[in-house]
Formats: C-alpha cells, sequence, structure tokens
C-alpha cells in the first residue's frame, strides 16, 4: 500500500483523480484512504471542497464503470484472464451470481461499502448483464454515501490534529492533572487499604483472645 499524500499534495486535484482512477482499478492506492486523505487536506485549507468534489465524484464513477464495461464486454470469460482471476474466484462467482439474480443492482448500491468486495461486484455486475443505467445509478448513489463519510472523516479528524496543535500546552497541563490526581487517589486507596486490614487485623485478635478467654 503506497501513501498518497506526497502525490495529493505536490499534484492536487489531478492526483486526486489519478489515485482514484488507479485504487478503483486495483492498484495499491486504496480509494478510502485517499478520499480520508482528501478530508484531511479539505480542512486544512489546501484543498477546497466544491473542486474537490468535482474531481472525487465522477473520479469514483468511472473506475466503477470501467470494471463493469470489462465484466460486460468480455463476459465471464473476463475471470479467465490473470489479473482478474485473482480479484474473484470461481466460489466468489457463483456466490454474487446468486445475489445479482436475487436483488439486482442493489447488490451494487450495498456491496460497493464493503472493502475488498467492490471490485468483484463491478466486474461481475457486468458480467451477469445488469444494465448499465441501473449500475450508474445504484453505484452514484452509494457513491454519495461513501464520499461524505470518508470526506467527513478526513475533516473531522483534520480539525481534531488542529485543535491539538492550538491547545498542545493546555493538554499537557490537563495531562499532568489528571496523573496527579490518579496518583493521589492510588495513595489514598491504598492508605484506606490497610487501614481496613489493620483493622480486620485488630479484630481477628480480638476475637481471639475472647474466646480463649
Amino acid at each position: 500500500m503506497i501513501d498518497p499524500l506526497p502525490v495529493i499534495q505536490h499534484f492536487t486535484y489531478v492526483g486526486i483523480f489519478c489515485l482514484l482512477i488507479l485504487g478503483g482499478l486495483g492498484f495499491p492506492f486504496p480509494e478510502d484512504g485517499v478520499l480520508i486523505m482528501s478530508g484531511l487536506l479539505i480542512s486544512h485549507g489546501v484543498i477546497k471542497l466544491i473542486p474537490a468534489l468535482v474531481v472525487i465524484y465522477p473520479s469514483l464513477l468511472i473506475a466503477d464503470f470501467i470494471l463493469y464495461s470489462f465484466g460486460r464486454k468480455y463476459g465471464k470469460t473476463v475471470f479467465e484472464h490473470k489479473r482478474f482471476s485473482k480479484i474473484v474466484s470461481a466460489g466468489t462467482l457463483s456466490k454474487f451470481e446468486e445475489k445479482f439474480t436475487r436483488w439486482g443492482s442493489l447488490v451494487v448500491f450495498f456491496g460497493r461499502h464493503f472493502v475488498g468486495f467492490r471490485a468483484p461486484i463491478f466486474l461481475i455486475s457486468g458480467a451477469v448483464g445488469i444494465p448499465w443505467i441501473k449500475f450508474l445509478v445504484a453505484d452514484g448513489l452509494s457513491a454519495i454515501i461513501t464520499i461524505s463519510a470518508m470526506l467527513g472523516l478526513g475533516y473531522v479528524g483534520g480539525n481534531v490534529l488542529q485543535l491539538f496543535k492550538k491547545d498542545i500546552t493546555r493538554i499537557d497541563h490537563i495531562l499532568f492533572l489528571v496523573l496527579l490526581l490518579l496518583a493521589a487517589c492510588w495513595f489514598v486507596f491504598r492508605y484506606f487499604r490497610g487501614c481496613l486490614l489493620y483493622t480486620s487485623d485488630a479484630a481477628d485478635d480480638l476475637l481471639c483472645v475472647d474466646l480463649g478467654g
């Protein structure tokens, strides 16, 4: 897995586009990682939200549609190819065929959110003959959820990091006070525990004396 941050920082929107296309086709640029990193850069003002969305959304759909088109053009024979046979085994193909027969394009909509199953689902949806318009509608709606979740996660994470950088001194003081409080609680616990054990031992000794008397 390759870190996408240097590419995005140097090439910004073009870099995001290329990484999402390549990642969608199976290269070591995970889609979710690129989206989270993009959200992080948006929070830091390196890239802007609207231009980023204009690039990201079609990038995802293009990458997904390329895989769908391979499946659509070559059918099940596409999985005999060395590259695609690694993505979809015979067992996986038969299982997904049953799902597509029962649920149709809903498999595309929900399956998109399961990392590791995206590429097989897109290939199989083309191979089993899902109409391209249904594929794009299902994938397009599902991609909105993916983008919102991943960009939001990166954006929130970036803001938290900024907050930590601004208030690092305050955080150090808070951590010191917490540790001091924990240490005080530990000493108090040890003290009262010792007193209770001493009282218990004294009571046992007194009871023995009484019984002996």
